[in-house]
């Protein structure tokens, strides 16, 4: 039998040095770039950065066995801190994409993540206003399909995802948005939609140049000379 795929690298979360995927955000450009990545003991473990409107964020991101988790609880998080929201991670649990062999149809993970956030300085908000919430999401892969986005088509794997926000308080009512991610191997996440509206769509990829070697020079025989 043929032996398992690696975990790592993740081809639905690419941990590639100097990786950069650029994306139409509503009227913006959004930019997730990976950078000092490096082997572990586990597997991976690198720089995930996210810049937005003249803002940034950045988290450590990490791909082991069960999959790629980071340090600000997935692309939620990280999103959230370049908005200019501080973000402290209360809890995150599980991961944000699970290891490759768990991307086929029909599988499905759940993780969450409880933060408190504070408006960015000079904010109107009230100084000291903290916002706390919880996130509690469940995926399914749906399956492979065709998808065009502003990078050109690619063949996806479609993941429907059901989040439930609501305060972090017992009890406290909660409402849930459904979405789907289409995740392309070697890429990562191509586009995010909700309620048939593009959230998010990738619009350029680009990867570090390689060294090309050069050509070694050409000497020319003296007129008369022996080999």
């Amino acid at each position: 039998m043929p032996s398992a795929a690696p975990a790592c690298p993740n081809p639905y979360f690419p941990l590639e040095d100097g990786l950069k995927l650029t994306y139409r955000a509503g009227s913006s450009e959004l930019l997730i770039s990976t950078r000092e990545v490096t082997s572990t003991a586990e597997g991976q473990k690198g720089l995930l950065a996210v810049d937005l409107k003249g803002r940034s964020g950045q988290t450590e991101a990490f791909c082991t066995s069960e999959g790629v988790r980071t340090g600000l609880g997935g692309l939620e998080g990280t999103l959230l801190s370049a908005s200019g929201m501080q973000v402290e991670v209360v809890a995150a649990e599980g991961v944000a994409v699970p290891a490759p062999a768990n991307m086929v149809p029909g599988s499905s993970w759940r993780n969450s993540l409880s933060v408190k956030m504070q408006p960015p300085a000079g904010s109107k908000m009230p100084a000291g206003m903290v916002f706390a919430s919880t996130f509690d999401k469940e995926a399914t892969v749906v399956g492979e399909e065709d998808v065009t986005v502003g990078a050109g088509t690619f063949k996806a794997l479609k993941v429907k995802n059901l989040t439930t926000a609501r305060a972090s308080r017992q009890g406290a009512q909660g409402r849930t948005i459904e979405s789907y991610i289409w995740f392309v191997p070697g890429v990562g996440i191509v586009k995010v939609a909700t309620g048939g509206n593009t959230d998010l769509e990738l619009l350029k990829v680009e990867r570090p140049v390689t060294a090309k070697t050069e050509p070694a020079p050409v000497v020319k025989k003296k007129k008369g000379a022996k080999l």
